[in-house]
């Protein structure tokens, strides 16, 4: 197989869009090519049109320069660069197996289209440790999965986005919005892995609390069956525009499939209009409100979609219809087993998780209302009716502004309801193949991915020969029950082993490091095969971290506090050292660090182990969500 072909072929499996960009170029290729004794780092384009040469002086004495300045960089596991350059300095840059992965956005398909003619680079493309992208990859939901697992989130602090070379500084816009573009998505991922560990110890609490009980709500496998009783779900949000799509909605009611998220309850309540699915997700106590305030007889026939997390004043408040209980995609939850109750929730809002309700029940097609998620023009942050008033999010000095619905300028909104669009841009991504995804709110933000049409123009498309019938729900049988019971009962004994073994490994580690850092303090002669010899027992212990189960029930519990001393160890990890003076340094510094790690590690496994045998004691409501 000719060069073209073989790096074609790799990029092809790994970003078809971009191939599909190069095979589309003309035959008029608009750079000349220098190259002297076919030596790649003596490669150099001139630009037919501009005369901009790639390099401005002999690129061989660029690529040395650049060498030393990536010495430094040794130890980086990830590098990030705008253009591909005459493709040396990469090549040069991936014989280092210490670098994992490196992304490059290439905004000249022409450069890409000539290296891979003289460039092999197939096997890091096949192996992911070259990832190419193009100006149309240059979208939140692409550029997301690549801050998406903790290790490349534990690197955080070290992001820099390197420019190789002045010809791409032609591309002064781009660079800047792709910088931006890569901090925000870096952000949003750390962002996600929270920010409060309180938060995430209450979800742990309120899961064990409720474990019993939702057992004995219909499975969430069962719904995914039973839901789609139409085609078409409409999933109604409680932004500013949702008002004036009422009056319709309410004609459509025995022609479509309603999922309202808790807010919107009790203002379809007051209009006379019954949803289908009530999705609630948050384990605040004030979401109850949202159902103590609305009649007993508005919740009959409704099915109500809750998590396991959510605190019992809104388990407890939930008057009649059906429970459907169920997990979102936490490590801890996934232990627990019971997987027929698994997994949704994986996004940040009540309308996240209904949107996945939707595509995984199968529906065809997926509309949105009332989610604006911004501010109305007359500054208005909810729709009439709603529980908190009009104006239960306040404008804030910090709030930013995002291109309006329909296009043709922007709209005021705040971060959280940017960091709740960018999950529906990142999931509507993901389902265009099924689903199709209409964002008929006519107004608010513009959701990039959903098409825009009018509401009255869609539900006048809908089928209306037939209308819907209801969703049947039905419990496990009790044979079944206890079978199902016994098997968590099981694994919920094993997580408690699990964490006090680990409580207690840590705990040992510690000492030893907190006396080592001791003798360290004091300027004690402390030599370095003892420094190495404790390394190898944090390595093993931090090998053993790094398994799935401790990822799940510890670190996926205790990453909001842990990852900000990861990102700590990650900075004194890449140090390059050049002598052993210097990697005595850095060694001393990174056993320093883990003597923090450790700690807090200690009392993250600690809080966790409270959390699950507290189990909601203190509540004064935990008597009505009990089995």
């Amino acid at each position: 197989m000719a060069l073209y072909e073989k790096n074609f072929s790799a990029l092809l499996l790994k970003n078809p869009s971009l191939a599909h960009v190069l095979s589309r170029l003309s035959l008029e290729i608009p750079y000349e090519i220098f190259m002297e004794n076919e030596a790649l780092e003596t490669l150099n384009l001139i630009h037919t049109t501009t005369f901009a040469p790639l390099y401005a002086t002999k690129p061989h004495v660029v690529l040395e320069v650049q060498k030393e300045q990536f010495n430094v960089f040794q130890e980086y596991p990830y590098l990030y660069f705008f253009g591909m350059g005459n493709g040396a300095l990469l090549k040069h840059l991936l014989a280092n197996k210490k670098h994992q992965r490196i992304v490059v956005i290439e905004p000249e398909p022409y450069i890409i289209h000539i290296l891979f003619h003289l460039i092999d680079f197939s096997e890091e493309l096949n192996s992911e440790r070259l990832i190419l992208l193009g100006k149309d990859e240059l979208n939140f939901p692409i550029i997301s999965t690549l801050f998406s697992t903790f290790e490349t989130q534990r690197y955080a602090k070290l992001y820099d986005l390197h420019v190789n070379g002045a010809f791409y500084e032609i591309h002064e816009e781009l660079i800047l919005q792709c910088n931006r573009l890569f901090l925000e998505c870096l952000q949003q991922n750390v962002q996600f892995a929270g920010n409060d560990m309180h938060d995430a110890l209450v979800g742990v609490e309120h899961h064990f609390m409720n474990l019993p009980l939702m057992l004995t709500t219909p499975p969430l496998l069962q719904f995914f069956k039973r839901a789609k009783t139409t085609e078409v779900a409409v999933l109604v949000s409680t932004g500013p525009s949702l008002a004036k799509q009422l009056p319709l909605l309410k004609q459509m009611v025995p022609y479509i499939t309603i999922f309202a998220v808790d807010a919107s309850f009790p203002v379809l309540t007051r209009y006379g209009i019954k949803p289908d699915v009530v999705v609630s997700m948050e384990r605040i106590p004030l979401t109850g409100r949202f159902f103590k305030e609305t009649p007993k007889e508005a919740f009959e026939g409704v099915i109500f979609s809750l998590s396991s997390l959510q605190h019992p004043e809104v388990v407890g408040s939930i008057k009649a219809g059906i429970m459907q209980m169920n997990m979102r995609p936490f490590g801890y939850m996934m232990e627990t087993g019971a997987h027929a109750w698994g997994y949704v929730g994986i996004g940040m809002s009540a309308a996240n998780k209904a949107y996945e309700l939707i595509y995984h029940s199968g529906f065809k097609t997926c509309v949105l209302i009332g989610q604006d998620l911004a501010y109305s023009d007359e500054g208005k942050s909810h729709s009439a009716g709603h529980v908190f008033g009009e104006d239960e999010v306040k404008h804030k000095a910090g709030d930013g502004y995002t291109e309006r619905y329909g296009g043709g300028g922007v709209i005021k909104t705040t971060a959280v309801w940017n960091w709740f669009r960018a999950f529906f841009e990142k999931d509507i991504a993901e389902t265009k193949g099924r689903m199709q995804t209409i964002n008929a709110t006519e107004g608010g933000a513009r959701i990039f991915g959903a098409m825009e049409r009018p509401f009255a123009e869609v539900m006048g498309a809908v089928d209306k020969s037939k209308t819907k019938k209801p969703i049947e729900l039905t419990p496990l049988s009790e044979g079944e029950l206890k079978r199902v019971q016994h098997e968590v009962a099981q694994k919920v004994e094993a997580i408690g082993s699990f964490l006090a073994e680990q409580r207690a490994k840590a705990e040992e580690l510690f000492l030893k490091t907190a006396v080592l850092c001791e003798a360290l303090d004091a300027h004690e002669n402390v030599e370095m095969k003892r420094l190495e010899a404790l390394e190898v027992e944090i390595l093993e212990f931090r090998k053993g971290a790094r398994e799935e189960r401790f990822e799940r029930l510890i670190w996926h519990v205790g990453q909001s506090m842990l990852l900000v001393q990861e990102m700590e160890l990650a900075r004194i990890e890449v140090r390059f050292t050049c002598n052993d003076a210097e990697r005595y340094e850095k060694l001393t510094l990174w056993i320093h660090a883990h003597k923090g790690w450790l700690f807090a590690l200690a009392g993250c496994i600690d809080a966790i182990q409270v959390a699950m045998e507290r189990k909601g004691s203190h509540y004064s409501h935990t008597s009505e969500v009990k089995a």
